[in-house]
């Protein structure tokens, strides 16, 4: 567990510089006139042309700017005033023993929000605080001169025990640049979400000259020196964003001032900004058990992981594309129409024994939302027998300007949607990129892209409590031989670590879903299986860091005995460092529909069929040794963040 869900938060004290603001929250009616969208599509409401008036219904009236950041730090149990400000707690509540000389109205209508703002912000000065303060925090409120930050530069400079911290607008003013390059930590509002990729100073040594901690906020993501979390902005009250972004400002920096990690500030920062109100945040006690059940849910990553990876047991996949589904049924002479499919996966998931054969199912989003026959969901099916279930997070394939090359699709809403998996009972996540091999293929662009597609998406698996699935896959066209094969694959798993060390996936909770080291289907000379064993094995244990919590193999397209004969071969070249095992497709749904038909009646001899290859695919597990992996090296430990 992250060890500051577990520090009582203690007295600090912040000195906050900014305005402190009325806001006032006017809720319209519904009515759809009125209303033009400006480029930005921001509805404004034409006032000035029409005698029959809006009303509003519901009015609202809160403190806000600097106000938000000293409720919120009250509200964690950190001390903190306002400069300039008289403030006292009554029965818990902040009140201001004088109005705020600025108004701000906010109207609402169908979810949008427009600001009145006034036109000349009030100015924000300057006076010596009593005694010395641990933090000052320019709050986003603040009108900056130069004349503020002259003198606050002066004050600093005889007190070395304070700290800095600037929550800054998109665009400030040259009295604001001089300010950011002052602060030692530094909030930023970004429009997208923040990829690390980009130049983030990492370094959280605060106290230490020209060193700066920075923390970006965008609508989707938090990113604070190497930690990150993703949340949701959406929200089904009036709050507008500014306040929002002041909870989060002010919970992290509470957070740190009191000793916490990064990751402890952005994970309460997180729930603070999705559970806070216009009514105020959440108090310390609620923040620190939301987090802990959180952690829990993100701790049983390796659990589950070790569950997949269970010895003797594989991975069914039946997530395949519509399109793959209708070639492999009219391989078979069967009409793909809806019910002979939804018969073929009940075919599949209801047989005999595959609990003794199968430890998890990835299930596409359609196949997941099925009930079977007995009046059972598929997900509910599935658990009670033991099984876990995952689910196919990718859009499929996209093409490039090179028609062979493909992106991989990330779901848009890719975080939430991980996270609605999670709460309808998934567990794991899978992720496809697929590349082409040739003398010039994969291009570099396709590699660097697609891999950190798939980074991407692990990260957000792991944030939302599930183990996700990594795949590599390269085209079984071609004419290309092993070797090329085994260079290709060793060049993409190495850019692929690369990436989940960036984003500080945690190894021991992520699986790797690899397709076998084999020459093309068109080449001169055909790999044997022993080549086959030998090759996939050597760049396995040559590319994967000994501390992932395992590996799966892909049949890729190979015919089911022959798939079955690899898996032996490679499970042969053991011990490896990790648990394998085989994610099955097409090899153990051939069987089936070989002896199915599309016939009904052919159902029990089919699912026999099913029992053989589950069982001869399970024997050839049993020639795998795992070695004992004892210390490990901050090499062995690569992109591992330790949530146990």
């Amino acid at each position: 567990m992250l060890k500051g869900v577990c520090y009582n938060i203690s007295m600090s004290k912040i000195l906050i510089i900014g305005n402190v603001l009325k806001d006032v929250y006017l809720k319209l009616d519904e009515r759809q006139n009125d209303f033009e969208v400006d480029e930005r599509g921001i509805n404004w409401l034409e006032l000035g042309f029409n005698g029959d008036a809006h009303k509003f219904f519901h009015r609202t009236s809160v403190f806000g700017g600097a106000a938000v950041s000293l409720s919120v730090l009250n509200q964690l149990g950190v001390e903190g005033t306002i400069l300039n400000s008289r403030t006292e707690i009554k029965a818990g509540e902040l009140t201001w023993s004088d109005d705020p000389a600025d108004y701000r109205y906010i109207l609402s209508c169908r979810g949008g929000i427009t600001y009145f703002v006034p036109a000349e912000r009030k100015p924000t000065d300057w006076a010596m605080p009593k005694g010395t303060p641990e933090w000052i925090l320019v709050d986003r409120s603040t009108n900056v001169s130069n004349r503020l930050v002259d003198e606050l530069k002066n004050f600093l400079k005889f007190s070395h025990g304070t700290k800095l911290a600037v929550h800054s607008e998109k665009h400030t003013t040259p009295a604001g640049q001089k300010l950011i390059e002052m602060a030692d930590v530094l909030f930023i509002e970004d429009e997208a979400p923040v990829h690390r990729e980009e130049k983030i100073v990492d370094k959280i040594e605060v106290d230490q000259p020209n060193t700066q901690l920075v923390c970006h906020i965008s609508p989707r993501k938090l990113s604070l020196g190497g930690a990150e979390e993703s949340w949701n902005l959406d929200r089904a009250d009036m709050m507008t964003h500014l306040t929002v972004y002041s909870t989060i400002v002010a919970t992290v920096l509470g957070v740190i001032a009191v000793g916490g990690t990064a990751s402890d500030a952005l994970l309460w920062a997180k729930i603070n900004a999705e559970n806070a109100t216009l009514n105020g945040s959440l108090a310390a006690d609620k923040l620190r058990e939301l987090a802990e059940r959180e952690l829990a849910k993100r701790s049983s990553l390796k659990l589950i992981a070790r569950s997949l990876l269970n010895p003797g047991k594989g991975i069914l996949a039946l997530d395949e594309g519509k399109a793959s589904l209708v070639r492999r049924f009219e391989k078979f002479g069967i009409v793909s129409d809806s019910q002979n499919q939804q018969d073929f996966y009940q075919i599949m998931l209801t047989n005999p024994g595959l609990q003794d054969y199968i430890s998890g199912v990835i299930l596409s989003d359609k196949l997941s939302r099925q009930q079977l026959s007995n009046g059972r969901s598929v997900l509910e099916f599935l658990t009670s027998r033991g099984v876990i279930s995952g689910i196919k997070v990718d859009l499929g394939l996209t093409s490039t300007m090179d028609p062979r090359e493909k992106w991989t699709q990330n779901h848009p809403g890719l975080a939430e949607e991980l996270r609605q998996s999670y709460e309808h009972g998934f567990r794991f996540a899978k992720c496809r990129a697929a590349f082409q091999v040739s003398e010039k293929e994969p291009d570099f662009f396709v590699v660097e892209r697609n891999t950190t597609k798939l980074a991407t998406f692990a990260k957000e698996a792991q944030l939302a409590g599930l183990v996700p699935m990594v795949e590599i896959d390269v085209a079984t066209a071609g004419d290309y031989t092993i070797e090329k094969c085994a260079e290709v694959k060793a060049r993409l798993l190495a850019k692929l670590f690369e990436r989940l060390s960036e984003r500080q996936v945690s190894l021991n909770g992520c699986i790797l879903k690899c397709g076998m080291v084999r020459s093309g289907n068109k080449a001169e000379e055909a790999a044997s299986a022993h080549e086959i064993g030998v090759a996939t094995a050597a760049i396995l244990k040559h590319a994967v860091p000994r501390y992932m919590a395992g590996v799966v193999l892909l049949s890729g397209g190979q015919e089911p005995k022959i798939a079955t004969k690899n898996l032996t071969a490679i499970m042969q070249e053991s011990p490896f460092p990790w648990p394998v095992s085989f994610a099955f497709s097409r090899a153990l749904e051939e069987p089936v529909l070989a002896t199915w038909k599309g016939d009904n009646a052919n159902i029990k001899a089919a699912q026999a069929a099913l029992g053989r290859h589950l069982a001869a695919n399970a024997d050839a597990l049993h020639y795998l040794q795992v070695e004992p992996r004892g210390g490990a090296s901050s090499a062995d430990q690569i992109g591992v963040l330790d949530w146990n």
